[in-house]
């Protein structure tokens, strides 16, 4: 949190779609409020370097989350295996 003074004020209008679209992404987020969750948001987006820059960052962790999907996939499917080469227990 800055220990500046908050002295300034925007205002802008938005549908209400917009607004429901940005109240849930405020609530996914855990913020504090509406006015912290978006003034966050502005900031980092002003702070995250140019529109390449921050495509970049974007596609950087899709791919890792895309990895992170991949290595429990095969995870899943070794242990998949694994139960199709146990033989079944004979029942008595």
């Amino acid at each position: 949190m800055t220990k500046r003074p908050r002295n300034r004020i925007v205002v802008f209008r938005l549908s209400q779609e917009e607004y429901r679209a940005l109240k849930e992404a405020c609530d996914r987020c855990g913020a504090r409020n509406l006015s912290d969750f978006t003034r966050s948001e502005v900031l980092d987006f002003l702070n995250s370097g140019t529109r390449p820059d921050r495509f970049k960052l974007r596609l950087a962790a899709f791919e890792g989350e895309i990895a992170g999907l991949k290595a429990s996939i095969a995870h899943l499917n070794q242990l998949l295996e694994g139960a199709a080469h146990v033989e079944p227990a004979v029942q008595v």
